[in-house]
């Protein structure tokens, strides 16, 4: 497979939809507007009207949803336990101060109020709390929050419903996201979704945090915001930047955390990130064989496993690890680049130096690629679901509430601050956010072919990988691509 290159009516589009204007104009929400303020106070603009849906000239989609009175129904949400490393949960029960807090808070007390419904979120265990639902018929469970490696257990077992079976639900709406329904398509269904209602979407996003200062102290001018903009962020181009900045600073010959000046630390996450910024896949749909295949022996993955393998795994370049010690190395100013999550932007807000936010390099410049999501946690529907008209309707209303009204804040007043390095960060966060790439081997619970990779881009021996691996991925796969099918 080869990359896919942008014409360059695209990379026109990308330099717009990255220039500050267009991120101001693109959500059109650092402040809700007059009419939805007037919306939201009960005015003129009637909810679910079209009226509603299209005054000022934007669209509301949160007003365009139609209004449904429910009855008082309790909408329960299974969730796992709230995690205290990035936001994991629905709701918030009171006004705090704290803007994305008070959002939520707002958000629910807003749908609860419009739709005569009571939100309840239950962080007891997503999957046996469905599980439990759907064996004894209960209908208790309105949605449940499970994490992308055991979803598709809940699949092949007909635990739940295909979510694109809710009749309610309007996926090309931009409060759904768009990458998952190119990546997570299976048999022509989308079994589970994201949808702008939860963080975790977001926040397992593997970017690269990077420090400015250390750019600007070697005489290094253009950043990797640059690159990105101009398209030629590549893993070339990253290689360069960290072999300008790497310094043995006690000149003993050794690379020494705390030390020395590194030029990557952090997790590799499977080496996965630069193969779908290179717009790569390790499996493909076979039509002849109609089935999903791994395929680790193309010329582009090798390359990329070449080129990220020689990043990551030199030692007077490198520290991988997901502990603390690399996050600390990084904030102490003494690390270029740092990979994380998203989500570890928590960890960084008391960094005093200047760092940005960027996606993983590709092979090729000018690529078309996505940004890739670690496992993250999706939206499920139990099959005993009573009212699936009911049930989408309050998807819709909640996804489109938060693209609305939650989600700039979200980005501007929460992941990213205020300054200059802030605003590019902004900038590409929001494109990012709109190309996002969720992976296979996960949503198979299947990760034979990420191992097999693994080792290919340590021994460089690809065709050995593949060839003792395909036959246990096939053998793997094969009940659970019958359930997929309907077989």
């Amino acid at each position: 497979m080869k990359s896919k290159r942008r014409s360059t009516a695209l990379v026109l589009v990308l330099a717009l939809l990255l220039s500050p204007l267009a991120a101001c104009s693109e959500t059109g929400k650092d402040e809700p507007s007059a009419a939805r303020e007037t919306a939201a106070a009960g005015g003129d603009a009637v909810p679910g009207s079209e009226e509603a849906a299209a005054e000022d000239g934007e669209i509301h989609y949160y007003e365009a949803v139609p209004t449904v009175d429910y009855d008082g129904w309790t909408l329960n949400i299974a969730n796992d336990g709230i995690s205290t490393d990035w936001f994991s949960g629905f709701t918030s029960e009171e006004l705090t101060g704290d803007v994305f807090f008070d959002d939520l808070y707002n958000r629910q007390i807003a749908v609860q109020e419009r739709y005569n419904i009571t939100l309840e979120e239950i962080n007891n265990g997503s999957v046996n709390m469905i599980k439990s639902c759907v064996t004894s018929g209960s209908g208790d469970v309105g949605f449940g929050y499970v994490i992308a490696r055991s979803c598709m257990g809940l699949i092949s077992q007909n635990y739940i419903l295909p979510i694109t079976s809710l009749p309610a639900i309007d996926m090309t709406k931009p409060y759904w996201d768009q990458g998952a329904q190119k990546t997570l398509k299976l048999f022509g269904k989308m079994f589970y979704g994201y949808i702008d209602i939860s963080w975790d979407h977001y926040e397992s996003m593997a970017v690269l945090f990077y420090n400015g200062f250390l750019l600007t102290d070697n005489g290094i001018n253009t950043t990797p915001y640059d690159l990105t903009r101009e398209g030629k962020w590549t893993l070339d181009a990253m290689y360069d930047m960290m072999q300008k900045v790497v310094k043995d600073a006690d000149g003993d010959g050794q690379m020494k955390m705390g030390k020395d000046i590194f030029g990557f630390c952090g997790r590799d996450f499977e080496y996965l990130p630069s193969l779908y910024s290179s717009n790569l896949r390790l499996i493909r749909y076979d039509e002849e064989q109609e089935t999903y295949v791994m395929d680790v022996t193309q010329d582009a993955v090798m390359a990329v496993g070449e080129k990220i393998g020689k990043i990551i795994n030199d030692k007077m370049l490198s520290i991988s690890g997901g502990n603390d010690d690399t996050r600390k190395l990084f904030k102490d100013g003494k690390c270029l680049f740092y990979s994380r999550l998203l989500g570890d932007f928590r960890n960084l807000r008391d960094k005093e130096d200047d760092y940005g936010v960027v996606a993983f390099p590709s092979l090729e410049e000018n690529t078309e690629g996505m940004v890739y999501v670690q496992n993250p946690y999706a939206i499920l529907v139990p099959c005993d679901c009573s009212d699936t008209e009911r049930i989408g309707t309050l998807l819709e209303a909640l996804g489109a509430y938060t693209y609305d009204y939650i989600l700039d804040d979200y980005v501007s007043k929460t992941v990213i601050g205020k300054g200059v390095r802030d605003r590019e960060s902004a900038e590409l966060l929001r494109y990012y956010m709109t190309v996002r790439a969720f992976d296979l081997c996960y949503a198979f619970d299947n990760k034979t072919p990420i191992s097999a990779y693994s080792v290919g881009v340590v021994n460089g021996n690809y065709a050995s990988a593949q060839k003792r691996n395909e036959k246990l991925f096939q053998k793997n796969n094969e009940k659970t691509l019958k359930a997929l099918r309907g077989d």
